[in-house]
């Protein structure tokens, strides 16, 4: 079962409608690589007033209110270690331009959330994106799933092109990429900014229920 990531503060399914008559406006020095070249996002948060078991019961607390009501997002959770690991996914949809069709596409954004926590500090990386595309008919053509590390389609996008000279074919790939490294770009910036703020209130005291 597909476990559909939802953050409070942000809703983040790109539904793109355009041909690909004109380019996407992108750079790929945006886009954070680790030491082993993999799209990751990382926060490194610090707050002095709360303990160790403060910011671990935010952290669960934080995956709580993102995977509402869903079971199994959890893969591991050592509170003694200050280690939290967690597996997402959100539905997300764009429109390409094939063979003069506008054809809709959909796909699962698949990824890894691990939090380490310490006295006063945590850590927040998100990576391991894979891409899951959802099997599809064109006309008289079936296009198999199939599910991909986000790296392919980052090594899609050449450092340097020519718009004007790329085929119909290649415009519509370049377009792809670029439509799911955006995607989950703004996924990832929009996870560390909604994860900060939630942490910062670690050390508030929980509302009882008021009957």
């Amino acid at each position: 079962m597909k476990q559909l990531f939802f953050l409070a503060l942000s809703v983040l399914i790109l539904n793109t409608v355009r041909a690909q008559d004109t380019d996407i406006p992108f750079n790929k020095k945006n886009i954070p690589l680790n030491d082993d070249k993999k799209i990751t996002y990382t926060l490194i948060g610090e707050e002095p007033k709360a303990t160790k078991e403060q910011l671990y019961n935010q952290a669960l607390a934080w995956i709580g209110e993102a995977f509402k009501n869903d079971t199994g997002v959890i893969k591991l959770q050592d509170k003694d270690a200050g280690t939290i690991i967690a597996e997402g996914s959100t539905e997300e949809k764009y429109s390409v331009k094939t063979l003069g069709v506008l054809v809709p596409k959909k796909y699962y954004q698949n990824m890894k959330i691990e939090f380490s926590i310490k006295e006063g500090r945590y850590r927040l990386v998100l990576t391991s994106f894979q891409i899951e595309n959802i099997a599809a008919r064109m006309g008289k053509s079936y296009i198999p799933s199939s599910t991909n590390p986000i790296e392919r389609y980052y090594n899609q996008v050449p450092d340097t092109y020519t718009f004007g000279k790329l085929t119909s074919l290649e415009r519509t790939q370049l377009f792809s990429a670029k439509t799911i490294l955006i995607t989950a770009d703004k996924f990832g910036k929009s996870t560390l900014g909604s994860v900060k703020s939630f942490m910062a209130n670690a050390t508030k005291p929980t509302k009882k229920d008021e009957w």
